[in-house]
């Protein structure tokens, strides 16, 4: 009788799975904009972010209409994200996305639900209302998505493939994936429901997911190369 039926599953991993880099990357930085890890005292500033938003971020980032409708609940987030982020087998790190001149929170990112056999992260973003129409949000994905795919040798996440999903009638999340040259790859039929009202029809929406990997990403442009997506 065969010792471990389940030995087939060896061939489906990676013989050297992702471990967060130790220590954590520096921030990723443009000429406008800075992405990094929440540090302790940002709460009071993602609160006004958020809550200058609110009707902006809705209805397709849910958690909005819930979650930090004080500024203490944004205090006690940044804490516990910042604690989570610092454990050794962390998989999942939100960031913030700041002005780099004045410090200004814009909005935020990070690297999420990250997947160490296959060395994969879903990114997330969003930007406050004030900030949009300038690019900005663009250019600190990209930023952030270039020190994701940069070796942890090199000082980056080393991470091989990063992916983003995007309600199909949420047009300005879907301009920064078409923007950095990010692939489509699926036209999810009624895969996610959404039920905020009064702006989403309740019910189940479309989503698009969209994908880049580490030896498709051109640093110096900070986009895709040319031909794997929107070009």
């Amino acid at each position: 009788m065969q010792d471990d039926p389940d030995s087939w599953l060896a061939y489906l991993r990676d013989p050297a799975p992702w471990r967060a880099p130790d220590p954590r990357p520096e921030g990723a930085e443009t000429e406008r904009a800075l992405v990094r890890l929440y540090r302790f005292g940002d709460g009071p500033a993602l609160f006004e972010a958020i809550d200058a938003s609110r009707d902006a971020i809705l209805p397709w980032m849910t958690w909005a209409s819930t979650d930090h409708q004080r500024v203490e609940h944004s205090i006690h987030y940044v804490e516990r994200v910042r604690r989570a982020a610092a454990r050794g087998d962390a998989c999942d790190f939100p960031m913030g996305i700041f002005e780099r001149r004045s410090g200004r929170l814009l909005g935020a990112t990070g690297l999420h639900d990250i997947r160490p056999m296959l060395r994969q992260a879903e990114v997330g973003y969003w930007i406050r209302r004030d900030a949009t129409g300038r690019g900005l949000c663009t250019e600190a994905i990209g930023a952030l998505m270039g020190a994701a795919l940069t070796p942890s040798s090199a000082g980056g996440w080393g991470l091989r493939r990063l992916i983003v999903y995007v309600a199909t009638e949420n047009v300005a999340s879907r301009r920064v994936c078409e923007k950095l040259g990010l692939r489509l790859e699926g036209h999810m039929r009624a895969e996610r429901y959404l039920g905020y009202p009064p702006d989403a029809a309740p019910g189940y929406h479309d989503t698009y997911l969209f994908a880049v990997l580490a030896d498709e990403w051109d640093h110096d442009a900070g986009r895709a190369k040319p031909g794997i997506g929107w070009d």
